[in-house]
């Protein structure tokens, strides 16, 4: 008979775990978002938020956790339980940037995270004002390459991805263009239009509005495939193939999260980005629905991580502390 009740026992036990990931979610979820509220990640969060919230009835409370560019909210998320309640909804930058521009993270990308689901990616344009004379990338290269050092470019800040990726293309195509960083898009813009600087790389929405109106000229965007809202834009894969030519949202969980958690929401992600009207919403805000597997997530992340080693190697960029 004592044999029979610790039998049992143990077969409660060894049910309760799985009963307890069937169930999932039984309770809200908590995503974080690492940048300050009323960016591009609201607009992801808000529209697949909802949409869980349909498919499972349980409410996703988003939560923005600013600073050190995206770093204090994924630690936030590195820090909690693994039981799938808290997620990151962040970018490759926390990822693949970060740890070549700071000396010290307060988590490790590929240990204290579990890759969710890629989501949207951010595309960019390059341009430049509509007085410059290039039209295109080759004959922006070829111009610089005849003007070496005696133009500028804008970022919105040293080690931003703005930065970097200006630096990944100075590199891939041989030309010298001096940095001058900004704090911010809205910050540039006057002086792009000015001719104050001569080229920027920035979203299609604060972009899209200013090429439209003739005051800036688009050279080329950084999708990999030219964007639905501007299809006369060629790419910059199709002059210099497979760079770090967006940056991308992504949902991920504190490692350790049961892995059928981690596929439930995968595929549940999956599921709404393959609906049409996500497609459709997801363009109009300068955003592609992505979507895919944690493990090819986890891939792409390393290689970026690589491929963005090389440019800051390149470039002798000094991490900050």
């Amino acid at each position: 008979m004592k044999a029979l009740i610790c039998l049992l026992i143990f077969c409660c036990a060894a049910v309760a775990p799985a009963s307890r990931a069937g169930a999932y979610p039984d309770k809200p979820i908590r995503v974080i978002i690492p940048y300050p509220a009323g960016g591009s990640g609201d607009v992801v969060a808000r529209y697949i938020g909802a949409r869980l919230t349909q498919a499972w009835g349980q409410s996703i409370v988003v939560e923005n956790v600013a600073g050190a560019n995206g770093n204090i909210g994924a630690a936030a998320v590195a820090r909690a339980p693994a039981d799938g309640y808290t997620l990151l909804l962040g970018t490759d930058i926390q990822m693949s940037i970060s740890p070549h521009v700071y000396k010290q993270l307060p988590y490790d990308p590929f240990k204290d995270f579990a890759e969710v689901v890629p989501v949207v990616s951010i595309e960019y344009i390059l341009s430049v004002p509509a007085s410059m004379p290039p039209s295109t990338l080759p004959e922006l290269v070829a111009f610089l390459k005849q003007h070496p050092g005696q133009y500028n470019y804008a970022s919105t800040g040293i080690g931003s991805f703005h930065h970097l990726w200006t630096e990944w293309l100075k590199s891939v195509a041989g030309i010298e263009v001096s940095h001058i960083p900004y704090k911010g898009s809205g910050q540039i813009i006057p002086d792009l239009l000015a001719g104050r600087v001569q080229m920027a790389y920035m979203g299609v929405p604060q972009t899209l509005p200013l090429l439209k109106g003739g005051s800036l000229k688009a050279i080329a965007t950084g999708a990999r495939h030219r964007l639905s809202v501007a299809p006369d834009i060629p790419t910059v894969d199709e002059t210099y193939p497979d760079g770090p030519n967006n940056a991308y949202w992504s949902f991920f969980a504190p490692a350790g999260t049961p892995a059928g958690v981690v596929a439930k929401l995968n595929a549940e992600i999956n599921r709404i980005l393959s609906v049409p009207e996500a497609g459709a919403y997801f363009a109009s805000q300068g955003l592609v629905p992505m979507g895919g597997t944690s493990e090819a997530l986890a891939a792409r992340l390393r290689s970026d991580y690589q491929r963005w080693e090389k440019v800051i190697e390149h470039i002798n960029f000094k991490p900050e502390s």
